[in-house]
């Protein structure tokens, strides 16, 4: 399994988060791989800040908050538009076109 099979997999069973440990392990698998984007030579410091933004997040606000049910879709298109920048075209229309019929 390559590693963007990898991270659809993990994306996906993160979804149903399960305890805090693996839910946390699967977020943070994520955003590394995002952040792969960003140069070698920054990804340190830029990191660092990251994980102290995290850090701050504060629980409360978090918990409380409520989002219609149709915000999953504009994040659910975000997330896909994410992962498939820098891509070619056609890899892209691919992976869409099996995402399509897969949902």
């Amino acid at each position: 399994m390559d590693s963007k099979e990898r991270m659809y997999k993990l994306a996906a069973t993160t979804i149903h988060m399960g305890n805090p440990y693996e839910a946390g392990k699967g977020i943070a698998d994520i955003v590394k791989f995002l952040i792969q984007r960003i140069s070698p030579e920054s990804r340190g410091k830029s990191l660092r800040g990251l994980r102290q933004k995290i850090w701050n997040l504060n629980e409360y606000q978090i918990s409380q908050k409520k989002t219609p049910p149709s915000a999953s879709l504009g994040q659910s298109i975000t997330f896909i538009k994410t992962i498939l920048i820098g891509h070619e075209p056609k890899y892209i229309r691919e992976v869409l076109r099996n995402i399509v019929t897969n949902l």
